[in-house]
């Protein structure tokens, strides 16, 4: 390499030597050395790369754990006991409640009760009721009233089974004062003496009922209710209706296969009286009728998803003087939408009604208390009403936690409805009759509920009825609709506001004695209308303690004077206060 420099060397010098002599002048020289040049030729080292693959042995390491024992000790301290902090204890039970009040029409009012305290395996109490009225209202016949009732319950938990039974007696006196004391058509002894008026009612009663409690749910559950009343009344009426219905099922699978059986045995005597004289009525014979209902509702009900259905059939028989069958489908479905926000529904179904005297004047206290009627050649006491077909459907569910919804159009085809029209055979026009028809009924409902926690509570309720009938020429005493509202306010356990409000349509009811400014119709009947009706009731209580509260209710505030049933006009605005005492 230090050859090669020099040589390089040598060449620039002799190059710069030749052009300085060309830049002065035309001189020539030479320059001669011996020097011999030479380049040594280089080799390329051909050196492969070597993979030395070569294997460590690591010895095995071997090691000793010398034992050691160290010496723990420690100190204990002594700490509380702990307590347990129920954040919701359960509240304290009164054995006792009285309610006691008074109100204007000269009205004492008493609800009472004692019970037993809480029990794992039984539960009892005692009940006392009474109201009752001691000032008449004014144009009208006696109205005074009086309605008592005791009674008790026994209820005993078994391991699988709970078994409750009630007793109960009632006494309802009243009197027909549905006629004009000023009407000199009226015998003066039946007008001025309240004893031709009054009727006083009694009835005893029994329901007992076992159900099972099986933890396991594909075992087989029912449960049996024992129904029995004997009924009697001041001029001779007597009832005894005995009833066993049974609910079984079994769940097999995700199917639940059961069936709804019951028999119901009414036993009916009744007076009979003379057409209406100018004597005070009085009954001459009696009549006793037999009327027995048998249900057989086999069904299947399954949920698949959302979806829940049932699946079934009604097979029901009524024996009188002769035995008929009836036959009934069973069928409906729901579906949950948007986590049972909005519940579509719909179904079909029917079923035999039984009535009896005790029924109807539940419905209407003033029915005639002997009342006959001949159907399929029979004299029966009373017809059952056959719903022949009920189709419905809706949508219900819940708009938020606060508030739910139910709308509903319904479709029934009913044989042997009760209509109450006023009897002028064997009363004074005072009492109710009873004529039956086949109706065909068309009801839209509509519901709305909010409820805040304990606070606030609201119903409301809106029902539309279209009839149609078959012979009659209205739905006698039937409103055309219905509405209610229900509400409660609770301010603070403290002062607690509740409000009623009812609103009634129109209904039409027909008397055979002349109207002023009703003209008869062929069949010489005056058809009127009882117009519609708004009856608003409130109330207040004051809870002075957990014991002690003071109410006041005011009913009829706005002082209407409707009649429910044609010539029976009700108490207008009254109040009714009193306090409340737990003991």
């Amino acid at each position: 390499m230090r050859k090669f420099k020099k040589n390089i060397i040598a060449a620039v010098v002799v190059l710069l030597t030749t052009s300085i002599s060309h830049a002065q002048g035309n001189n020539e020289h030479i320059a001669v050395d011996d020097y011999q040049r030479t380049i040594t030729k280089s080799e390329k080292v051909n050196t492969p790369p070597q993979l030395n693959d070569s294997v460590i042995e690591i010895p095995e390491v071997k090691y000793y754990i010398e034992p050691t024992h160290h010496e723990v000790t420690f100190e204990t301290k002594p700490i509380k006991a702990a307590k347990l902090k129920i954040s919701q204890p359960l509240e304290k039970l009164y054995n006792g409640y009285v309610k006691v009040g008074l109100g204007t029409y000269t009205m004492p009012f008493l609800d009472a009760y004692y019970s037993s305290n809480r029990s794992k395996r039984k539960s009892w109490g005692v009940n006392l009721k009474h109201h009752s009225s001691l000032t008449n209202l004014k144009n009208v016949g006696t109205n005074l009233f009086s309605d008592n009732e005791f009674g008790g319950y026994y209820k005993y938990f078994f391991k699988k089974y709970t078994f409750d039974n009630r007793i109960n007696y009632e006494r309802n006196k009243y009197h027909y004062y549905g006629f004009s004391s000023a009407d000199t058509l009226i015998p003066e002894a039946y007008r001025t003496n309240s004893d031709t008026t009054k009727q006083v009612y009694q009835m005893i009663s029994y329901a007992g009922m076992l159900k099972s409690m099986h933890k396991d749910s594909s075992e087989l559950s029912h449960t049996t209710n024992l129904d029995y009343y004997y009924l009697n009344g001041q001029t001779g009426v007597v009832e005894n209706n005995f009833g066993i219905k049974s609910n079984i099922y079994k769940y097999i699978g995700r199917e639940e296969v059961g069936a709804d059986v019951s028999l119901v045995i009414n036993h009916l005597k009744q007076p009979v009286f003379s057409p209406v004289s100018t004597v005070v009525l009085s009954p001459d014979t009696e009549t006793k009728y037999g009327n027995t209902v048998f249900k057989l509702n086999p069904f299947i009900k399954t949920r698949r998803g959302k979806l829940l259905a049932k699946v079934g059939a009604g097979i029901h028989m009524e024996i009188t003087n002769q035995a008929r069958f009836f036959f009934y489908p069973d069928l409906s479905a729901s579906y949950s939408l948007f986590n049972d926000i909005l519940v579509p529904y719909a179904g079909i179904n029917g079923g035999l009604q039984q009535n009896s005297f005790n029924s109807f004047r539940r419905i209407n206290p003033y029915v005639l208390e002997s009342v006959s009627t001949n159907y399929i050649s029979q004299t029966v006491g009373f017809r059952n009403t056959n719903q022949r077909i009920n189709l419905y459907g809706g949508f219900k569910g819940s708009i938020s936690s606060t508030v739910s919804f139910n709308l509903k159009a319904q479709y029934e085809k009913l044989g042997n409805v009760a209509l109450f029209v006023n009897d002028t055979m064997f009363s004074y026009e005072n009492k109710f009759n009873i004529e039956y028809d086949s109706i065909d009924k068309t009801t839209l409902t509509a519901q709305f509920g909010y409820h805040l926690h304990e606070k606030i509570k609201l119903y409301l309720k809106g029902d539309y009825y279209n009839y149609s009938t078959l012979t009659e020429a209205y739905a006698w005493n039937l409103p055309n609709y219905e509405v209610a509202i229900l509400g409660v306010y609770d301010l603070a356990d403290k002062i607690v506001a509740k409000a009623n409000f009812r609103l009634v349509g129109n209904r039409k009811a027909y008397s055979l004695n002349p109207i002023e400014g009703i003209t008869p119709n062929a069949e010489g009947k005056y058809i009127t209308d009882l117009k519609p009706y708004f009856d608003a009731n409130l109330g207040i209580e004051y809870r002075y303690n957990k014991r002690l509260s003071a109410f006041l209710d005011l009913n009829n505030i706005v002082g209407q004077k409707y009649q429910h049933w044609l010539e029976y006009p009700v108490y207008t605005f009254n109040v009714l206060g009193g306090v409340t005492y737990s003991f």
